[in-house]
């Protein structure tokens, strides 16, 4: 039986909360054609630290003034994010018990340079999607006039349900204690192949 269809922000290295809801879905729609929220911080990641949290972010063409189409938000390489970027992880996740077996394939996506901030995002989400062993394609959809109706008044009755997360061994827990639904990536360095499990456990109260 195909599960209902669901529509995402595409996000970069989506939390975990996102990833939550996409176990039981067999498709998920983006959509390319609505215009850019700045507001939801979908060229950002946010993981832990020595010091506490780590933000990375994904720098964009004309900085924070976008007006554009989602598909239309270009990224600029003009400093070298992804080095760094790179850089910070692997010296936050170096002695996480599954960075090595991750860390291959990852790097290679910090070595893409997308022109589109959505390309790459979609990049990174079917990345992780493939390490969960999700059966999940996700796809475009540009058909806005016949489900926007349907989506604001499902998004009005919705129950305002919260997420609980439950505590798994982070990295500098001894430092920061547990924090909660962090970058996928986290919770792939920190619980491998149990990363399905542990997204299966989140209950919504």
């Amino acid at each position: 039986m195909i599960n209902k269809v669901k529509h995402i922000d595409l996000q970069y290295f989506g939390d975990i909360e996102l990833f939550s809801a996409l176990i039981k879905q067999t498709n998920v729609f983006y959509l390319p054609d609505v215009r850019y929220k700045k507001s939801l911080h979908l060229n950002r990641t946010c993981l832990i630290g020595a010091n506490g949290p780590l933000l990375l972010a994904v720098p964009l063409l004309g900085g924070r003034d976008h007006r554009q189409l989602a598909k239309d938000v270009q990224i600029t390489y003009s400093d070298p994010w992804q080095k760094i970027q790179w850089k910070s992880i692997q010296s936050a996740y170096r002695k996480a018990p599954w960075f090595d077996e991750y860390a291959p394939d990852l790097e290679i996506l910090f070595q893409l340079r997308e022109k589109f901030l959505l390309d790459l995002n979609l990049k990174t989400m079917e990345w992780a999607i493939k390490k969960l062993k999700f059966k999940l394609d996700i796809l475009a959809d540009t058909e806005l006039k016949s489900y926007i109706r349907a989506v604001e008044k499902s998004l009005s009755n919705a129950d305002k349900c919260e997420p609980v997360f439950p505590p798994y061994q982070q990295v500098f827990s001894d430092r920061h204690g547990f924090v909660p639904n962090l970058s996928i990536l986290d919770l792939l360095f920190c619980e491998g192949p149990s990363a399905k499990i542990y997204l299966e456990q989140i209950q919504y109260s």
